[in-house]
Order: C-alpha cells, then sequence, then structure tokens
C-alpha cells in the first residue's frame, strides 16, 4: 500500500516519497484558469496549505511531480513563474509584538530573493520590500509573479487576547497586504487562504477584485476528501480496515460516512443545492494510516476554550432551535469581534467593535456567532432555503467529540461520569426500555445548580429559560449518545421538541414545564406528529416529559407506542 504522510504537508515532498496524494488537479484548473486574485477560507487541517504548495509546484513548471495526475494529460502550457509564497504562521507572535512580526515577514521576503536569485533588497519595510521584490523578479526572469498566502490570518489569531498587540500587528500585515492591488499588472496570479474571513477592507485595503470562492460550487471539493475519491485513492487502505473491523467494503464506507462526512462547503443560490458532503483530509489520513477509527482532527482543532465558552454561556450560541442565519450573513467578511469569540480564553470583547478598537476593560460581553462555529468546522451547512443557511454537526464523530467536552462543564460532571450516563442511555433506546431514562436523565442533571436554570429577569436578560435548557441540553445529551437526534422536526401540524431516530425505531419527545406528561403525550397524538414515519416500517413511540420548575428535575417520563 502507498505510504500516508501524517507528518508531511508540501506536495512536492509528498510525491518524491510516493506518498497518497488525492488528486485536485483538474479542480485547481477548472477554478483557477482564469482571473487574477482569489480567496479562499477552510477549516484547520482540510489541506488548505497542501494546496498551496501544489499551486507553487505547478506555477514552477515542475511537471514531473505531477506526472500521472490529471492536468499532466493536459495541454497545461507549463510555463514557469516566479513564485512567491509566504506561509503566515512564521509571522506568528503570540507573545511578542509587531517588531517580531515584521521580522518573520522580512525573513520570508529574504528567503523569497535568495531562491529567485535576488540578493540586493535595500528597503527594510516589508510592504517596501514586497515591492522591491516583484519589480526584480520581473525583470530578472521576464515574467508576471505568482504570490501564494497561506495562514495570512495567522499572526492576528495569535495575539486576539491582547488588543494592543492586535492592532500592531493588524497594521503591519495590513500595510503588507497592500502592495497586491497597486502590483497587479505585474501579477499572474494571487491564492490567499486561511481559517476566518477578516474584513476585506480592513486587511487588504481595498483589493475588491478579490474573488472569494469560499462558497462556490464549484471549489467545494478542492480540499477534503469525497467519497468516490477515498474508493479511488484508499482502495487498499479501505479493503485493509474493513478487515479489522469484519465488514464488507460497502459496510466500511457507510460507518466512515457517518462518523466523518458531512462537511458542505458550496451553496448554490439559483438552485438552493448544496454541494455534495467532503470528509476532512486529516482525520480520514489518520483512520487509514492507523486503521482505526479515531477522531484526530477535533484533538488537533484544540477547540478546548470555545467550548468552555460556550458552557458558561449555557449552550445559548448553540441552542439548536436557532441554528440559522441569512445566508448574506454567512458569506460577508468576519468582524475582528467574530473572529476573538472563537480564539480568546480569557479576557472579552463587546460585540460590535473592531478589535484594533476596543477598550481593554470592556471585558463583560460575549457572542459566539454561528458563522464562527461554521468557519472553525464545528457546524457545517445543512441546508439551504429561502436565503437561510440550517447549520448542523458535519457528523457523528465531531458532535459526539464537541457534546462529550461540552457536557461535563454544563451538567457539572466528571468526563467518566457523563460518558457512562450517555452509554447508559444509548442502550436505553436501542433496547426500546425508556422506563429507566428518567432515572439517567435526572442523573445528568444533577447537580445543575439554581443559576443555570433560572428564569430570565430584568437583572438577567442572558439567562437561558427552562424550557430551553432541558430541550436543547437533552438534545446534547441525545447526541452524544451516539443516537440520530433532531430539535424542532417539522411534523403535519407543528414542530416535536425531540426527535430521535434509530434503525428500527422512532422516539418522538415532548417537553413540559409544570404539567403531566400525559398532556405532552397528548399533544403528540392531537397534532399526529407520528405521521410523516408511517411509512418507514419502524415502531414509533410518544415520549411525554414533564419538568418540575422547582425541583428542577423531570417528574414524569411516560411513553406509549402509537
Amino acid at each position: 500500500m502507498q505510504e500516508i504522510c501524517l507528518d508531511r504537508k508540501e506536495f512536492k515532498s509528498i510525491r518524491e516519497v510516493g506518498g497518497v496524494y488525492v488528486d485536485k488537479t483538474k479542480h485547481i484548473y477548472d477554478i483557477f484558469s482564469r482571473g487574477l486574485y482569489y480567496f479562499l477560507a477552510r477549516p484547520r487541517r482540510f489541506g488548505k496549505s497542501l494546496l498551496c504548495t501544489t499551486l507553487q509546484a505547478l506555477f514552477q513548471a515542475n511537471r514531473e511531480l505531477f506526472k500521472g495526475l490529471w492536468i499532466d494529460s493536459l495541454d497545461w502550457k507549463w510555463e514557469k513563474y516566479p513564485v512567491l509564497y509566504f506561509d503566515m504562521s512564521n509571522a506568528s507572535s503570540k507573545t511578542g509584538t509587531a517588531a517580531t512580526a515584521r521580522r518573520g515577514i522580512i525573513n520570508m521576503l529574504n528567503a523569497n530573493a535568495k531562491e529567485l536569485g535576488i540578493t540586493d533588497l535595500k528597503e527594510d519595510r516589508p510592504f517596501l520590500m514586497l515591492e522591491q521584490l516583484i519589480e526584480k523578479a520581473q525583470e530578472a526572469t521576464g515574467q508576471k509573479i505568482v504570490i501564494i498566502i497561506d495562514e495570512y490570518d495567522k499572526p492576528l489569531l495569535d495575539v486576539i487576547d491582547t488588543p494592543s498587540q492586535h492592532k500592531e500587528i493588524h497594521q503591519e500585515i495590513s500595510d503588507f497586504y497592500s502592495q497586491l492591488k497597486p502590483a497587479e499588472k505585474k501579477l499572474k496570479f494571487v491564492f490567499i487562504t486561511g481559517v476566518f474571513k477578516f474584513t476585506q477592507t480592513s486587511i487588504f485595503s481595498g483589493l475588491n477584485n478579490l474573488n472569494d470562492i469560499t462558497f462556490d460550487s464549484a471549489a467545494a471539493e478542492i480540499v477534503g476528501y469525497t467519497d468516490k475519491e477515498i474508493r479511488t485513492f484508499f482502495t487498499e487502505h479501505l479493503a485493509a480496515l474493513a478487515l479489522v473491523y469484519k465488514k464488507s467494503v460497502e459496510e466500511m464506507m457507510v460507518t466512515l460516512q457517518e462518523q466523518y462526512n458531512g462537511y458542505r462547503f458550496g451553496v448554490n443560490i439559483a438552485t438552493a443545492d448544496l454541494s455534495e458532503g467532503v470528509y476532512c483530509s486529516f482525520a480520514l489520513n489518520y483512520v487509514f494510516a492507523k486503521q482505526q477509527l479515531l477522531q484526530k482532527w477535533f484533538e488537533s482543532a484544540s477547540p478546548r476554550s470555545l467550548i468552555k465558552k460556550l458552557a458558561e454561556h449555557r449552550f445559548q450560541e448553540i441552542d439548536p432551535l436557532k441554528l440559522n442565519m441569512k445566508l448574506s450573513v454567512l458569506t460577508k467578511s468576519c468582524t475582528p469581534d467574530e473572529i476573538e469569540s472563537i480564539h480568546k480564553s480569557s479576557s472579552e470583547a463587546v460585540i460590535g467593535n473592531e478589535i484594533d478598537e476596543l477598550p481593554e476593560d470592556q471585558s463583560n460581553k460575549r457572542i459566539i456567532s454561528l458563522s464562527m462555529l461554521y468557519y472553525a468546522g464545528y457546524l457545517t451547512i445543512h441546508k439551504f432555503a429561502k436565503d437561510k443557511i440550517f447549520f448542523g454537526f458535519p457528523n457523528v464523530a465531531v458532535a459526539s467529540d464537541f457534546v462529550e467536552f461540552l457536557l461535563p462543564l454544563v451538567f457539572q460532571k466528571s468526563v467518566d461520569r457523563i460518558n457512562e450516563i450517555m452509554d447508559l442511555i444509548h442502550d436505553v433506546f436501542c433496547d426500546q426500555r425508556l422506563d429507566d431514562l428518567k432515572e439517567l436523565l435526572n442523573d445528568a442533571l444533577a447537580p445543575v445548580s439554581y443559576h443555570t436554570l433560572k428564569k430570565p429577569d430584568e437583572r438577567s436578560r442572558s439567562a437561558v429559560p427552562q424550557e430551553n435548557f432541558y430541550q436543547f441540553g437533552f438534545y446534547y445529551l441525545f447526541t452524544g449518545s451516539r443516537v440520530h437526534a433532531v430539535t424542532e422536526d417539522t411534523g403535519i401540524r407543528g414542530r416535536i421538541d425531540i426527535t430521535v431516530e434509530l434503525p428500527n425505531v422512532v422516539y418522538l419527545f415532548e417537553f413540559k414545564m409544570d404539567d403531566s406528561a400525559a398532556s405532552a403525550i397528548a399533544q403528540i397524538k392531537d397534532r399526529e406528529y407520528a405521521r410523516k414515519f408511517k411509512h418507514t416500517g419502524k415502531k414509533v413511540y410518544a415520549v411525554g416529559v414533564s419538568i418540575s420548575s422547582e425541583k428542577r428535575v423531570v417528574q414524569e417520563l411516560e411513553w406509549v407506542c402509537l
């Protein structure tokens, strides 16, 4: 079997050692064969750096590396261009200042100059050095220049906790990027990629012709893996994994789809269609290299500070009743305060202000936006209708790990205890013995504090209503139990609080605060929630849950077969 290069992210290195490379050259040709300036945002570990180095090798006309790939059979001109490559993680300055960021950029400029045989850069300011380097490279080669910028936002994200440093570094890199627009006539191609979308006018200083392909259907598969690519490029690894788990190849694919697939990055506004789901390449590489169903992406993306903030705000930002927004909001560039809400773990920001304008003593409010959860890769697009995007977890692996880390913080229990409860809930659903569910739900709730469950009042407008806490608290508990759970599922005459669906059974939950479980079941029957499952062949149960606001427990849980 071909080697899977877990420790290599450069195209040249992977091709030289004969490692597995999922051929993206047709996508590259289709997207980049016309136009000049391109921007792409994707979550970490999806293959952005590999894409950047593939583009680098292509424009350097290193044809030998492309032998056997799609583009090698095309009449590509294979013209060699001077390529300036900037990995902006080399300019990050988490504990430093703008001076250290500047030094990192200068080092990269000098390295690019040396690569091109240019030794007489005389300026000492990055944006002036870039201007001079472009001019000299064109003079030396007679060709236009290719510029590739990977992790363009890394220097800003690393100082997001310190507004004063953020402001200085923001100015430093904005000055550097400002040369992209006036150099247009000397440029062949510019590609910029990163995790988030900072305000374009703020970072790229008037580069108003930047082609943002982040949500283009044509670019939806340019990073990550599709089902077809897994079958094509990992044939032997897939067969070997199936043997390990004693499954057929088709059964193994179903497992992989449930565990790792589901990221959708493209939206066709005209038809309301979403692109095909893709896998995180980093996650699948680990699965095939180790021949185990591991979830390494969640670990490597380091979401813990984000999840702690979500727990502090008691689910408000990931209330499944509100996982939607206008498409126009999602496609706008992210403001610095939205970026901050993902990455900051200590100091806080008032929403609506630019980071570089933030007074350092404003530290009492925070909103973590859905768009930031999307860009970070914790949510993906599930549906698009009437200019609205509906979000959800991309797959079981992300949902389970996210919830597994979140719930101990919210329910104030150890990770082991929450996992034990979720495992038991999974068995209860599978075995159709919901008489045991009431005790398990109350085990999860104790000792959730009164402060967590208190009702909003004039002094605490941000507190979560008890009804909402129980509904989406239990939704995340069920999700972590590895069952398919949906909130506010549309029935024929209303919305079902929570639907839990397994291969052979469906549970319809209705929650009542200080009312009887019988009245909840009566509502399920009266509104004919079960009708949509009539032809599935599955057994359908109505589950009524009565919650005491005073005792903060599940007081009654009744269930009947419909």
